[in-house]
């Protein structure tokens, strides 16, 4: 019994001994971990109308002491990100200014502050400010846009004894009038007017009917009777093509167009 003891003891001893000279080994490591990377991620809309607000959410883990939490844009020729808002708090919602028709892309950045010497001497230092966790969305900025800018033409007027009707494009004898092979609009609103000569003795209500067509959607069709203003609503998919159709019950029958689209861009249509 008294020689169990004694390797009891020995055991013990040597089992103090290991832990003593782990435990600096342990804390070395623990002291040079490296501590978790900072997470940012956020939601932005991918469309927006133009000069309205555009509100966003955003969440943050592990950023560190001093840190700056900042929403930026490229600017000029180079695409410098330049910050146009700061946030407070690791979570939160706020809103971006409106902005005008287009693409822009805009990103939520964690900077942290660290020290730079000085160009001239090592002794002076700056602040200075690095990039620690990032997150780039973009987003398309739509608003209305006359048939003016989109057919680059003024309007004109064609009158009747009855009304006059602004135009901004005429057709003669119908068919596929025009169509947009570069879409950057979202919806159209196409109001129109034809109109000819049919026999004498006709019994049936003369009409035309207007037949938008586009790649990826069902056509929208409205028929009206003829020399009377109606008008055409569709929803397009921006980057597909689509084209307007015109047709007249009357003989050599003449088309009037105006209206406006909803477009991220103000280019004439192509």
């Amino acid at each position: 019994m008294a020689g169990r003891g004694v390797v009891s003891r020995a055991m013990l001893a040597m089992a103090v001994v290991l832990a003593l000279l782990l435990a600096p080994a342990s804390a070395l490591a623990a002291r040079h971990q490296r501590p978790p990377k900072p997470q940012l991620t956020w939601t932005l809309p991918t469309t927006a109308s133009a000069g309205q607000p555009i509100g966003f959410t955003w969440t943050g883990s592990h950023l560190g002491k001093g840190h700056k939490l900042v929403v930026q844009k490229p600017e000029g020729t180079a695409r410098t990100w330049r910050s146009i808002m700061r946030l407070n708090g690791n979570s939160g919602s706020a809103q971006l200014p409106g902005v005008e028709l287009g693409h822009y892309r805009f990103r939520i950045t964690d900077l942290a502050p660290v020290t730079r010497p000085h160009r001239r001497s090592r002794r002076h230092w700056r602040p200075h400010f690095q990039v620690m966790a990032e997150e780039t969305l973009g987003i398309a900025v739509f608003g209305e846009v006359p048939f003016t800018t989109l057919f680059n033409s003024a309007e004109q007027a064609h009158a009747t004894s009855s009304y006059s009707f602004a135009y901004v494009a005429s057709y003669e004898n119908g068919g596929s009038v025009f169509t947009v092979e570069h879409n950057h609009c979202s919806f159209v609103h196409i109001a129109f007017l034809g109109g000819g000569w049919w026999l004498k003795g006709e019994t049936q209500t003369p009409t035309v009917t207007a037949t938008l067509v586009q790649e990826s959607r069902e056509p929208t069709t409205v028929t009206a009777p003829e020399n009377t203003i109606a008008s055409l609503d569709a929803e397009l998919v921006p980057g597909q093509s689509w084209a307007l159709n015109l047709l007249a019950h009357s003989n050599e029958a003449a088309f009037y167009i105006n209206g406006y689209a909803i477009c991220d861009s103000a280019e004439p249509f192509s």
